[in-house]
């Protein structure tokens, strides 16, 4: 088997993973390890990459496993100032936390912490969203949980089999996971802690004091969804829905779009035989199912300004690719958005930012599942020109909103990259720049951080570059900061990307070493055997343990 995995995250510098090669003896029962892969801060042995019989790699999962619940609280008069909630008619003590947060050079910030069975009360993180009624979240994630555990035992793993069921005590989050061993066989698992409710399906705060809504177990292990050696020979996720209609439990709805699904699998059959060389072109593809859905509509466009019709006829040839340097990707992006803007704003009012992807607090501003929603929602809208959605007061109709949408995408367009249609490029408008913490005080951005580059794709392409589904000025990207691929039938045949670099310290050559081969294809070979290591090691460091007298 071929095993390919890119995990989205914030881009970020430095990356928040760390190439490792770790090998080492067990303190306990004399076995050993030998890993490589990657990791980050905290978490032992390695998250996602080989252990010389098993390769897997992960994906964000989005099951429902967060539940808020409207509380009573009432506060006593006494001096401990104790809180109760009510729970099936009894008043029950809520828990009080006080957390102290040192602010340098003043007065440090109490913040109070009104905990009940179901979880915090969290209306002080989103006020505007919250109101006045006191929400509790339970979530999966806040009840005592055995990762390091599942971590530890999957990477002791020998085949798909064993992997399984060292997945068993994975609590949260949810995942996708694809996983592939010497062997030849191949595998694909959804663990985590999933609950059923008693009543409801999770999507809106329900009352928490009458106990009609209480989370009754989870879903059991052996039910949850899960794929081994199927008969057409592949797996494959990329964040999207993988149950189907017919799934006698309650996962959640807010799924991202199938779009880099249904590419992967599409070039996938497209192949009699895959190889290395074929994946590594995969995990760079830049074709949108959606925009290459949506790009017959612009191209068949009724205009009779000649500055528009020019601009249909670039969609009309275009076939959904979002490369760096293309007009019609540019014009696509910036029209969609402009047709969320028309359809959604008067008709939603202040909730229309929210469903086309504003973030639900200030630490979330940048984005949220609801744009993808936005877009996928567009994209079937089309299908109806006849909508009442297109009528915007006047009688209108699809064709009549796309004329006005396009109208102020090539103004916008005009205006920001000049006049020729050649100079509008979607490079100049979507970009990357790794930013490092510090780098957010001038001029310390000119030593620490590095960008902007331009680049290509979206999030629904498999070369996942994600913005904001709102704002196109938004600088915070989501996207792989390592790739890799692993050839189970010869491990010395596997492959890696870091970006931007192994290294955090701005001095070394390897802070950002790698910016360049994560554009443009420049894989790593991912050393396992000993000799191979030796042979291309830069430098090592060999630590002595100091011998008693």
């Amino acid at each position: 088997p071929l095993l390919a995995n890119d995990m989205h995250l914030l881009m970020s510098l430095p990356s928040i993973w760390y190439e490792n090669h770790l090998v080492c003896k067990e303190s306990v029962g004399g076995g050993s390890r030998n890993l490589t892969g990657i990791t980050f801060p905290g978490i032992p042995g390695i998250v996602s990459g080989h252990n010389g019989s098993v390769a897997w790699g992960w994906t964000a999962g989005f099951a429902d496993n967060q539940d808020l619940f409207i509380e009573r609280l009432r506060r006593g008069d006494d001096a401990d100032g104790k809180v109760q909630y009510q729970f099936q008619g009894q008043w029950l003590d809520a828990q009080l936390i006080e957390e102290e947060i040192k602010v340098k050079g003043g007065e440090p910030v109490i913040e109070e912490v009104i905990v009940t069975h179901h979880g915090p009360i969290i209306n002080s993180l989103a006020p505007d969203l919250a109101g006045e009624d006191p929400l509790a979240l339970r979530w999966t994630s806040h009840e005592p949980d055995s990762i390091l555990e599942a971590l530890m035992e999957i990477t002791h793993a020998r085949n798909c089999i064993e992997f399984r069921e060292g997945l068993r005590s994975w609590s949260a989050p949810n995942l996708n996971v694809v996983y592939a061993d010497t062997g030849g066989n191949i595998a694909y698992s959804y663990p985590g802690k999933i609950p059923i409710r008693a009543a409801g399906d999770g999507s809106v705060p329900v009352p928490g004091w009458t106990g009609e809504h209480e989370w009754t177990g989870y879903i059991p292990f052996e039910e949850l969804p899960h794929q081994y050696n199927p008969p057409h020979g592949y797996v494959a996720s990329a964040n999207n829905r993988v149950m189907g209609d017919d799934y006698p439990y309650e996962v959640g709805r807010e799924f991202v779009s199938g779009d880099r699904y249904r590419r992967i699998v599409e070039l996938i059959e497209a192949r009699e035989t895959i190889d290395i060389d074929y994946i590594k072109r995969m995990q760079f593809d830049q074709v949108s199912p959606t925009a290459r859905a949506m790009a017959p509509y612009l191209g068949q466009l009724a205009v009779e300004d000649p500055e528009l019709a020019a601009v249909v006829e670039i969609m009309r040839q275009w076939d959904g690719t979002l490369t760096v340097d293309s007009p019609a990707a540019a014009v696509y992006q910036v029209f969609v958005r402009r047709m969320h803007d028309l359809l959604l704003q008067d008709k939603l009012d202040e909730l229309a930012g929210h469903y086309r992807g504003k973030g639900p607090t200030p630490l979330l501003q940048a984005g949220s599942i609801f744009g993808e929603k936005a877009w996928a929602w567009l994209r079937e809208l089309m299908e109806e020109p006849d909508s009442h959605w297109f009528d915007l007061g006047q009688g209108e109709g699809r064709d009549d909103v796309m004329r006005l949408a396009l109208r102020a995408a090539v103004d916008f367009l005009t205006a920001e990259l000049g006049p020729q249609i050649d100079d509008w490029a979607w490079g100049k408008l979507h970009t990357l720049t790794y930013a490092h913490m510090l780098g957010s005080v001038k001029p310390l951005d000119k030593l620490f951080n590095r960008g902007p580059f331009p680049m290509g794709g979206d999030a629904s392409t498999i070369w996942a570059t994600g913005i904001s589904r709102l704002d196109l000025s938004c600088e915070d990207t989501t996207g792989p900061p390592f790739r890799f691929i692993a050839d189970l039938g010869d491990l010395r045949n596997s492959w890696g990307i870091l970006v931007p670099g192994q290294s955090g310290q701005p001095g070394s050559k390897h802070y950002d070493d790698q910016v360049q081969a994560w554009f443009e294809g420049g894989y790593h070979p991912m050393l396992y055997d000993r000799e191979d290591v030796e042979r291309e090691a830069e430098d090592s460091l060999r630590l002595v343990p100091e011998q008693d007298d």
